[in-house]
Parts: structure tokens; sequence; C-alpha cells
């Protein structure tokens, strides 16, 4: 009985709204993808330009494609804890860093590295993410879909609350999807 008053009151306590596409006004999403752009461009000068508009605009709205995907709900942890009961099939953030990196390498980028990377590896609050970058992943830009509910989170990794460790052999088993 005390599970139940629990849960009752953690559901409305943290609200649960969903977060349509539709909720993110255009002119939002066309300055996130200059910005961002941007930011993929300054990583080398050697960046091909079309590849990081192109990975700017797909990785903003692939992110928003995936929350309604999940039917996410906000907050992230409440997402989270609908996902763990079985309300939710997938949204945890490791799922969102798969479905990205998954969704970039398909599309074959040649100036552009990926990476997928952790914070807290083994904790309890473990967070996972994609770094694009020229070189090191530490050069790069994190990509956090989860962090904001499909609204893609990005900034520079030196720059993040996260300390970021590659996760190499989680990027091989996702890049041997592509072989199958």
């Amino acid at each position: 009985m005390n599970f139940i008053r629990y849960f009752i009151s953690i559901f409305l306590l943290t609200g649960c709204s969903l977060l349509p596409i539709e909720h993110y006004s255009k002119s939002k999403i066309d300055k996130n993808i200059q910005k961002l752009s941007a930011m993929i461009s300054s990583l080398d000068k050697r960046v091909d330009r079309k590849e990081a508009d192109d990975l700017a605009t797909s990785s903003i709205y692939y992110a928003l494609e995936l929350a309604k995907e999940y039917r996410v709900v906000s907050p992230p942890l409440w997402h989270n804890t609908l996902v763990n009961i079985g309300l939710r099939e997938r949204g945890l953030c490791y799922q969102w860093a798969e479905d990205m990196l998954l969704f970039f390498l398909k599309k074959r980028y040649k100036t552009l590295k990926f990476y997928f990377v952790g914070a807290d590896i083994g904790d309890y609050f473990e967070h996972n993410g994609v770094v694009v970058s020229f070189g090191d992943f530490k050069d790069g830009i994190i990509l956090d879909a989860w962090r904001n509910s499909g609204n893609l989170y990005f900034n520079y990794v030196k720059k993040d609350k996260y300390n970021w460790k590659n996760r190499e052999n989680i990027y091989k088993e996702i890049e041997n999807r592509l072989k199958i």
C-alpha cells in the first residue's frame, strides 16, 4: 500500500507532459541548427560545411522524432521510471545514444568522427551520449538527446558538466549492427 501512495505522490509531484515536435518553435529549432552547425564547423577547418549543416539539422530533428517514437514524458528521470516499470518500451539514455549513433553512422560522414561516451559508468546514475569530433572525442561536441527529453542538448565536451569517457566497445557493437 505504501508503494502505491509513493507512486501516486511521485506522479502528482513530477507531472507528466508529452513533448511533441510541435512544442518546439521553428525559429528556435532553426537557431539551434545554426548554432550547432557553426560549432561542428569550428572543430577543424577541414570539416566539410555541408556535413556540418546536415549533421546539425538531422540530429536535432532526429532527436525530436525519437521523442515522439518513445512517447517521451518529462522530466527524463520520470520517463526512465516508466521504462523501468514497463509502461514505456524505450527512452533510457543509452537507448537514445545507441539510436542516435546508429543514425549518424548510416549517413557515412567523411570528415566527422563519432564516439559513444559514458559518464559515471557503473554508477546508478550512469549517463551515456554521443560525441561528434574531427579527432579525439575530448575535442568534440556532446550530443545528448535524453537530457532535455528530445530537445537535443549540445555543448563542447570540455565545457559539459559530465566527465565523459570513450566507450569504444559499445561503439564497435553498434557499428557491427550496420554490417549485419
